[in-house]
């Protein structure tokens, strides 16, 4: 309400997006956490209902939700739900209670009820809740009359509002059914087979068909990582279509029988219920290629009636003519995609060979050089990943300029192995302008500014990156890290062990939860995240952050252990002289870490462009004259 008296209805939460929005219009990403964000998970992240927070089917009850929430805050005068950041705001709608108004049991009930956690819970229609509002008017309840004398506004503001948020949903359903198709969701493809690894062709093709879509001009496109939550769910399409935002979707069936492939398609119309088509296929394995072309083309057509060359050269540019290759591409994607040292080198030898059939397939090469960067300072040197990634990503934009993903891969080549700061910001800008909606382009730009000492700009690029799948494991733990960076620590624990309830096995993030707890002093518990994170995976990042903590708790034979384990460990395996160095800093043996320091320079390890000046763990070298020295030799702002 503004000084004048006058009420200023901003964004009450609707799960549905009107039709027609224009993106040109609404895509300045605005930093509020209040504010709808497009081409998204729909929805203001504390408004969301619970279902819209796991990115399940939402219908008219899930407003209900989101209108109850701003019954709640306007009678309470604070969020029904809140937190420092997304992961924690959706963390609170989906696991914790508001607590009860200080307001008439009438009005409490009604508010409480809005918001509960199963959709079976809340009133199920508008028309239910104004029903039980109109009860609830004066005259009805003493107590509520008394609110609404003390509050002369409140219970008519709260009547208007339902009423506009019931108007709101008719001009949505008004002008859903009307133009022409702009956004369309490509859900993944149901695997039907005995063959426990056959996952490959169906999520290669769904991949592949949202990838072709999405280089089509004006259509939107979720992206594949927010499908693929709808992995293994059985859920009615108009419900994917209003919980998504789009007004199309397409599904569908893979049946594989030895060689031989069943496949069923089907393009739904979100806005009217019905079916636009349907097609029945009966392939072998060995077409695959053929059928995702054919598919793409044919869903293309049916949204935009007439394809121009253009959209068509569109359609396949940057892939491959060659059945085979096609396969082996797809293969390798997903070995690659297990982040295991078995699953890269199966992922490097598919893709090889995609590569060997057709020498001119721009995906395999950016594929390839991805793989390269996963692998980096982890499982191979970076002596050994940094020029294979540039290789190959150079080569993947000499064939299509327009591939996001290797521009990312650049972008990362450039910062971690080569420390040209200036070209890798050039790729990073570049890939989100090709492709705003990419979270791995935001999020690995992220971790490029805090080193560059743009704090802010780091925290808003995760927050965006989050705001594009806000219930990624891998995005809400990369926010939590860029807290870490920027030594936030309570926003730090905060965001990792919401990232850690989203899924208790991505190692990773107990890495900078361990790092967050020891900056405040809680050594134990750090000592435990560690070991946690120790029994999901053995990476030596891990140990490192291990030993040093049982160095700065004073378990200094502990940590020396630690140490010996991983000297022993780089006898016959790769070892990050980094995570050698940090333990040496732990037991305060200065020299022994700048040796291991300078090994980690020679063999231009990333982690000393993305932690050396930005890990507090490091803090008690920065008087050292080396320290300063090393820093003016990678090139990082002092």
């Amino acid at each position: 309400m503004s000084t004048t008296g006058t009420v200023k209805l901003l964004d009450f939460g609707l799960a549905k997006q009107t039709a027609g929005t224009d993106p040109a219009q609404t895509a300045d990403l605005s930093q509020t956490m209040g504010v709808t964000q497009p081409g998204t998970i729909m929805g203001s992240p504390a408004y969301m209902s619970p279902e819209q927070a796991q990115g399940r089917p939402t219908d008219a009850r899930s407003d209900i939700f989101s209108f109850g929430a701003v019954l709640y805050e306007m009678f309470a005068g604070r969020r029904a739900f809140s937190g420092d950041s997304v992961a924690s705001t959706l963390g609170a709608i989906l696991y914790r209670d508001p607590a009860p108004l200080n307001a008439p049991p009438a009005l409490n009930a009604i508010v409480l009820k809005c918001l509960a956690k199963s959709p079976d819970a809340r009133y199920q229609t508008a028309n239910d809740l104004q029903q039980t509002l109109e009860r609830a008017s004066p005259g009805s309840d003493s107590s509520v009359t008394d609110l609404v004398m003390r509050h002369p506004r409140a219970l008519a503001f709260a009547v208007a509002l339902m009423i506009i948020s019931v108007g709101a949903l008719a001009i949505y359903r008004k002008g859903a059914n009307t133009g022409r198709i702009d956004s369309i969701a490509v859900l993944p493809l149901e695997m039907r087979s005995n063959d426990p690894e056959a996952d490959y062709i169906s999520d290669g093709i769904t991949e592949s068909i949202n990838n072709s879509l999405a280089k089509l001009p004006s259509l939107k496109v979720i992206p594949n990582s927010v499908a693929l939550h709808y992995k293994g769910k059985s859920a009615d399409f108009q419900k994917v279509g209003d919980a998504l935002g789009v007004q199309a979707v397409l599904t569908g069936r893979v049946a594989q029988r030895g060689d031989d492939l069943g496949i069923s398609i089907e393009l739904d119309d979100v806005r009217n219920g019905k079916q636009l088509w349907g097609q029945q296929y009966s392939r072998k394995v060995a077409d695959l290629l053929m059928l995702q072309n054919d598919i793409a083309k044919e869903v293309s057509q049916r949204l935009r009636s007439q394809l121009s060359p253009a959209e068509q050269q569109k359609l396949t540019l940057g892939s491959t003519g060659n059945p085979e290759a096609y396969q082996l591409f797809l293969k390798g994607e997903y070995y690659s995609g297990r982040f295991t040292k078995e699953g890269f080198d199966k992922g490097i030898d598919y893709l090889n060979q995609a590569i060997a059939k057709d020498p001119n397939y721009a995906e395999a090469y950016s594929a390839l050089a991805n793989n390269y960067i996963n692998q980096d300072d982890w499982f191979i040197t970076p002596r050994q990943a940094g020029p294979r990634a540039r290789d190959v990503a150079k080569k993947a934009l000499a064939l299509d300029e327009t591939d996001a993903e290797a521009h990312v891969a650049l972008a990362i080549e450039e910062q971690w192995y080569e420390w040209d700061w200036a070209a890798s910001e050039r790729e990073f800008k570049r890939a989100i302008e090709l492709k705003p909606d990419s979270g791995d382009a935001h999020g690995y730009y992220s971790w490029f500014l805090p080193p560059m000492r743009r704090n802010d700009e780091a925290v808003a690029e995760a927050e965006r990156a989050l705001r594009i799948d806000p219930i990624s494991t891998g995005l809400n733990g990369n926010l939590g890290s860029v807290f870490v960076f920027t030594h936030q620590w309570d926003k730090a624990i905060e965001q990792l062990r919401a990232a850690i309830d989203l899924d208790h096995g991505y190692w990773f993030d107990y890495c900078f939860l361990g790092r967050a707890y020891e900056q405040k002093g809680r050594l134990p518990e750090a000592i435990a995240t560690f070991q946690r994170g120790l029994t999901l995976e053995g990476n030596t990042e891990l140990w490192s952050g291990l030993g040093h903590a049982y160095a700065a708790s004073g378990n200094k034979a502990e940590a020396q252990k630690v140490l010996d384990h991983l000297k022993e460990l780089s006898t016959h395996s790769y070892v990050a002289p980094y995570n050698v160095a940090v333990i040496y800093v732990g037991l305060g043996e200065k020299d022994e870490a700048f040796a291991w320091l300078n090994r980690a320079y020679e063999e231009r390890s990333y982690t000393l462009a993305e932690y050396l000046t930005t890990d507090a763990r490091l803090d008690t070298l920065h008087s050292d004259p080396r320290f300063a020295e090393l820093v003016r030799r990678i090139g990082l702002p002092q």
